[in-house]
């Protein structure tokens, strides 16, 4: 008789020859192949407060936090940031047309909504305790690089409209700007003071996803609170494996990010609640129409939480050669493989990024996996939080044809402060810049990315950062 588990493994085996064309085999089997124990955690929170960019993440990140707040009567509050209406395979599954219609996409996202409703009720959490903000899916990256202002709201790519447009929402006819979401996150967090929040992890590749963490995470700052934060990721390359429920198999993180300025905490599920939380994934019929083995990999028996520590800025007494082989004073190391491994341009993959202070200027580099190109945009960005708590400014600098731009994206950007052209040898560049006010100076919230084509290719995840004393 032919084991169980076999069969599952001949099954994930035959996933991987079928899509081995974008797959990274080597980190595929890694992830499916690692063992080891996480530090583990069974207190919830006294006040808990969960934000997640689409329905199901909640779900999908954190049924078992939800239901054992619940069994302890712990107040918890699950706010969902867009309706994911704009995920056009659902939505062509949903109405059974190749092109949704503006109409076909709110329809979606109304659907999505009540799927969560339902998702909540299985797990015990009822509907006054769900907070959808009806922003824009697709779209919440942009509002975070670009369509800040209040002025200047961003258009769906979906209901092709630039306000919630949804009664059943937070603020109905909201406009679709970066400073609304920071507004209604503050104002939620003000009322309900909670004492953990649970959000994605930076490192996740969906847009919405790591731009969702950068408003939380830029909130929380913005606020100056003291709460205790858990981070979860849903999407990143080949991970988790196999997409298929294995209740007894505990999530683990990725390998690829054991150097990513990330630290890793396991909660472990009792059976019921595996079981609930994967009748919860079920009621999102939408979605498990479309990706369903996908959703299904996170029936474990663990949930997986990580914090990130604020990284060091060190200063230094001499200047290092900026045009040695390594990056000197490297602050963040990231995996270049991933689900595009081999099918995109490689001087537009990042992989590290270093910075030191040194003579009153900051200096950060940049390195990718081949020489800079001419043909790629690279961008550094950084929100400044200064001692006075609604004293926060915005740097926005890029790399175009080897030539260095400051982007003016908001009110409060600043636009004088390029010391110098960038410095670029090999598959490095560093540029120089000088920051106001170092001294009142609280953190440095700072990512970077790559174009190519007018698309956007890599990302470094954004961290808080502090210049060393």
């Amino acid at each position: 008789m032919i084991n169980k588990r076999t069969i599952y493994f001949s099954l994930f085996i035959a996933l991987l020859i079928g899509i081995s064309y974008i797959m990274n085999w080597g980190v595929a089997i890694a992830n499916f192949t690692e063992k080891g124990t996480l530090p583990t955690f069974d207190d919830p929170g006294q006040r808990i407060l969960i934000v997640v960019p689409h329905p199901d993440d909640e779900t999908l990140g954190m049924a078992g936090i939800i239901q054992r707040a619940v069994a302890l009567k712990r107040p918890i509050k699950v706010v969902i940031v867009t309706s994911g209406e704009s995920y056009k395979k659902a939505a062509t599954a949903f109405c059974g047309k190749t092109n949704p219609t503006p109409q076909d996409f709110y329809r979606l996202g109304l659907a999505r909504q009540q799927e969560s409703i339902t998702a909540m009720r299985v797990l015990g959490l009822p509907r006054k305790d769900l907070v959808f903000l009806g922003f824009a899916d697709g779209s919440t990256r942009f509002l975070w690089s670009q369509y800040w202002d209040n002025d200047r709201p961003r258009v769906s790519g979906g209901t092709r409209v630039a306000y919630a447009p949804y009664d059943t929402v937070y603020k109905p006819g909201i406009p679709y700007t970066g400073q609304n979401l920071v507004d209604e996150l503050t104002e939620i967090i003000k009322n309900f003071k909670p004492t953990d929040i649970y959000y994605p992890l930076a490192d996740d590749i969906h847009p919405d996803h790591w731009a969702v963490s950068n408003f939380v995470r830029y909130t929380i700052t913005a606020m100056n609170i003291n709460v205790r934060e858990h981070m979860f990721l849903v999407h990143h390359p080949q991970w988790p494996v196999p997409w298929m429920a294995e209740e007894n198999r505990p999530m683990l993180p990725p390998v690829d990010m054991k150097d990513s300025n990330t630290e890793w905490q396991s909660f472990d599920l009792t059976p019921k609640e595996v079981d609930l939380k994967r009748t919860a994934i079920k009621q999102y019929r939408t979605q498990t129409e479309v990706i369903k083995p996908f959703l299904m990999a996170f029936v474990r028996k663990t949930e997986l939480f990580a914090t990130k520590p604020v990284i060091s800025i060190p200063v230094v007494d001499s200047k290092p050669d900026l045009q040695t082989r390594t990056l000197p004073h490297t602050l963040l190391k990231v995996y270049t493989g991933g689900i595009l491994n081999g099918k995109i341009y490689r001087s537009a993959v990042l992989t590290r990024l270093g910075a030191f202070y040194y003579d009153n200027k900051l200096y950060i580099g940049l390195e990718s996996a081949r020489p800079i190109s001419k043909k790629v945009i690279y961008h550094i960005e950084m929100r400044l939080f200064y001692k006075d708590q609604n004293d926060i400014k915005r740097i926005d600098l890029g790399v175009v044809d080897e030539k260095l731009y400051q982007y003016k994206r908001a009110e409060n950007s600043l636009t004088d402060v390029i010391a110098a052209k960038p410095i670029i040898h090999g598959n490095k560049i560093w540029v120089e810049v000088k920051i106001p006010q170092v001294n009142n100076l609280r953190y440095i919230f700072m990512g970077a990315d790559s174009i190519y084509k007018n698309r956007l290719i890599d990302k470094l995840p954004w961290n808080m950062y502090v210049i060393s004393k």
